[in-house]
């Protein structure tokens, strides 16, 4: 069917991101909606930015999101929802990394220091001996008195650890489906979907997760920590782990 492009269907106009960034009131943003809807736009993602003062996902917030929608249903237009409180995409504006360091993003890191300096502390994963192949799985013994390979993990706790499954259903819990509990099938008409915006793996090298030693075993039947070194030194079989990781 031939496009009218001077009245358009809404489903081909402009749909903004709404920047959702002071106290909201649900009168206002029908408001707004009607003015959107003067201008030609086709809808809006409704979208949490920097200077809100309503808690994102409260009873107050999802007043709002139910008067926007209703009010898009009533013009045709067409609602869309903005899945977090910031970006990326994955915490659920606090509330799935602010249960604890289970689900907060967590990095790999390889030190190389002096056995003696070498003390158990409370994010190490292993020690190893300067060959890269001596494991010390609780600490250096003491007669050992050359270099080790001290590999721990360092948290992200503004952010989450997207590679453990628990950890993205509990994301999807707190914020889709409160989405899904909260808007009437009346109103969940008008809503179009949801906009994602770049889930991340990691921005500040290797990553580390408490599930990545039973995935490796389970996928090469090999044990990680017993290959965790080549990530970080020079040998043959350096490449093979490091695709395998």
């Amino acid at each position: 069917m031939p496009v009218d492009l001077a009245r358009p269907d809404y489903g081909f106009r402009p749909c903004p991101f709404w920047s959702w960034n002071d106290k909201l009131e649900p009168e206002e943003l029908r408001r707004q909606v009607r003015e959107m809807h003067a201008a030609g736009l086709g809808g809006f993602f409704m979208h949490a930015r920097g200077g809100l003062r309503t808690r994102y996902l409260s009873d107050e917030w999802m007043d709002c999101v139910r008067a926007s929608l209703d009010e898009a249903g009533k013009l045709g237009m067409r609602g869309w929802l903005y899945d977090e409180n910031g970006w990326p995409s994955g915490f659920g504006g606090g509330l799935v990394n602010g249960l604890g360091v289970n689900y907060q993003q967590k990095y790999l890191v390889g030190k190389w220091i002096e056995a003696k300096d070498a003390r158990r502390e409370e994010h190490t994963i292993a020690f190893y001996a300067a060959d890269g192949v001596t494991r010390f799985r609780d600490g250096v013994p003491a007669d050992y008195t050359g270099a080790v390979l001290h590999c721990f993990y360092e948290t992200n706790p503004y952010y989450v650890d997207n590679l453990d499954a628990a950890v993205v259903a509990r994301f999807i819990e707190v914020t889709h489906e409160h989405y899904y509990r909260e808007l009437p099938p009346e109103l969940l008409k008008h809503l179009r979907g949801i906009f994602t915006d770049e889930p991340q793996l990691s921005r500040r090298g290797l990553l580390w997760s408490f599930v990545l030693e039973a995935e490796y075993r389970a996928a090469y039947g090999r044990d990680l920590l017993d290959e965790l070194p080549l990530l970080f030194i020079d040998h043959a079989d350096a490449p093979q782990v490091r695709v395998r990781f």
